[in-house]
Order: C-alpha cells, then sequence, then structure tokens
C-alpha cells in the first residue's frame, strides 16, 4: 500500500453522491472504531445499508444502540470463513477492524486467523471495496513487540490483492474513557495521567470522525483505493491533555504523572506489556498520523478540547465513578 494518498483535487470529488444505495458490512460493529464507521454510514439513508457485525448479540446496550441507528445488527461466528461470507453477501463494501481480546489464550494468533477467514470470504464473496483499519507492524520497523498493532499490521498483508483502501488510526479520544482513562488520588477529585510518553506528543483522534472520512471514502471509490490513510484529530503531549481536562472539567483537576515505560508495564493488566511497547514506539519512532489530510477529507474533525466539550456530562459521570485509588 502506498504509505499516505495524494490530495490534490481530490477534493472536488468529495460531494459526489453514490447512484444507488450501498450495503456495506461493518465488522467490529459493537466496538469504538466498527461502532462510529456503522452509525456514521447509517446516519446517510440515502446512500447505505448497513449491516453491523457482532460475534455476540447478547451485549445489549450496544446493540440497541446501533439498531436504534439503524443499523441491522448480525451475529457472525469470525472462526468460520462460512458464517462471514453469509454476512458479506451481496455487500457493496466492508469496514474491517480487529479487536485483541487480551483475555484469550493465543489472542494474537486467533486475532490474526480471524483476519484470515474474513480476508478469505472477501475473496470468496468479491466484494467490491475493502476499507480496513490497520497498524505499523513495530517489530520490523523498531524492533519492538506491540503485539496488537503487529496483527493487524500482519492481517493487512493478507488483504492484499483485494480492492483496499487502509486507514492508520492513532488513540481515540474515547479511551479517555477506559484505556487511557485518569486514575482518582484522593477524595479531592485530583486525578493523574500516566501515559509514558515523556514530551512527545500523542496522536489522537475521535472515532466518531473516522466515521465521518469512513463515509468519504466509500462514497468515493476510486481515488483510495490501494491507499493508505493516515488520521488524526490532533497531536498533544500528556501534560497538554492533563490541562485540558481540567480546564472543562473543573472542580476536577488532572495532571501529568511521568512513569517509565518499564513502570508501566508492571502494571499487571492484560495489556500492560503490550501497550507500554506500543508507547515507547510512538515515542522512538515519529508517528505517520496526518492532521492535515484528515482536515481535507473531513473539515469538521474535532479538537480534543471540542470533543471535552461535547462529551463533558458522559467524562463528569464515568470519574465520578472512579473507585478511588491511594498513590
Amino acid at each position: 500500500m502506498e504509505p499516505k494518498m495524494h490530495f490534490d483535487m481530490v477534493v472536488e470529488q468529495l460531494q459526489e453522491q453514490s447512484d444507488m444505495v450501498k450495503t456495506i458490512t461493518v465488522f467490529g460493529a459493537t466496538g469504538h472504531q466498527g461502532g462510529a464507521v456503522a452509525r456514521a454510514l447509517a446516519a446517510d439513508t440515502a446512500n447505505f445499508t448497513v449491516r453491523g457485525i457482532t460475534r455476540d448479540v447478547q451485549q445489549e446496550v450496544k446493540v440497541d444502540e446501533l439498531k436504534a441507528a439503524g443499523v441491522t445488527v448480525i451475529q457472525c461466528d469470525l472462526d468460520d470463513v462460512n458464517s462471514i461470507r453469509m454476512a458479506l453477501n451481496n455487500a457493496d463494501g466492508c469496514f474491517i477492524v480487529t479487536y485483541t481480546d487480551f483475555s484469550e489464550d493465543d489472542c494474537i494468533k486467533k486475532e490474526i486467523q480471524r483476519g484470515k477467514n474474513i480476508a478469505d470470504a472477501c475473496r470468496m464473496a468479491g466484494v467490491p471495496h475493502v476499507l480496513y483499519s490497520t497498524q505499523p507492524h513495530t517489530t520490523r520497523v523498531k524492533g519492538i513487540e506491540a503485539r496488537h498493532l503487529v496483527a493487524k499490521a500482519e492481517i493487512e498483508e493478507l488483504l492484499a490483492g483485494l480492492p483496499l483502501t487502509c486507514f492508520l488510526v492513532p488513540c481515540y479520544y474515547e479511551n479517555l474513557f477506559d484505556l487511557l482513562k485518569p486514575r482518582q488520588i484522593d477524595d479531592c477529585g485530583n486525578f493523574v495521567l500516566e501515559i509514558p510518553m515523556g514530551e512527545t506528543p500523542l496522536d489522537l483522534v475521535s472515532v466518531e470522525d473516522v466515521g465521518q472520512v469512513a463515509r468519504t471514502v466509500f462514497l468515493n471509490k476510486n481515488p483510495f483505493l490501494n491507499k493508505t490513510l493516515s488520521l488524526c484529530g490532533e497531536k498533544l503531549t500528556i501534560r497538554e491533555i492533563a490541562a485540558q481536562l481540567t480546564h472543562y472539567l473543573r472542580p476536577y483537576v488532572f495532571k501529568d504523572k511521568p512513569i517509565t515505560v518499564n513502570d508501566y508495564k508492571k502494571q499487571g493488566k492484560p495489556w500492560s506489556v503490550d501497550f507500554g511497547n506500543m508507547f515507547e514506539y510512538f515515542v522512538r519512532k515519529d508517528q505517520r498520523y496526518q492532521l492535515q489530510h484528515t482536515k481535507e477529507l473531513y473539515p469538521y474533525v474535532q479538537s480534543l478540547a471540542q470533543w471535552i466539550e461535547k462529551n463533558r456530562d458522559k467524562l463528569f459521570s464515568t470519574y465520578s465513578g472512579n473507585s478511588q485509588q491511594q498513590m
């Protein structure tokens, strides 16, 4: 895949409308990124109908949210190529984001195999356009094993030969609800962000904006075939992220608590080592995420400040429920 897109004269094409409604199958629809893509496409009823694929329709809250957004939710066994093939029947395109379930034994092997199954099913179904959320192969580039990123890079290779567009997506603003969630250190509303980036800016984006870029790409297939689009909403140091959280979520106060990669890896969570390696990679290797290119594809891409203000009530609710953890 080419590392980035040349955007000259492409903007004029972004307002094109499909001459018929396209059916798009979205894998990972109950996750952050897949859900955002499914909702963005489903909101454009003039151009898309959306099948949201999940391994478990019993995730009632997420499934109900998708259905309310106009998404047809389908249960699919990603370990069964024929099940995937049926979900792709007569689809005009599909969006693929794979999930690393660190709670599973051999989670990386399973993720890659499921990616291969999807790739095989896309070939069997003759899917006209595949949009895949990839990541850098950190082991090959820097000798750093962030397995969840490596798995996605290797799945991209399995998709070779398909009519393919790739997204390269950084951490999400929405991760401030979970993986990047600040830790409460007392009962006075003080929180710390423990992310081992030092003074290196972290690239971030809202998944809702990823969904809008996906809509643009599915509406305008040809300019984006065999391209990798590097997406970004903003580049901020951890100190700057903490300052913006403090500004919009007072009386809560957020601070950057410096932490080494080694200490981060010792936190004992299933993903601690891999995420520690990911942050080390981000510090040691220039991040490829392109803010200007993202704005050309979707001029309304949100800054972190805009996203925090928009999600202020939900963030307050999330952090007020944080169990107190003493330093």
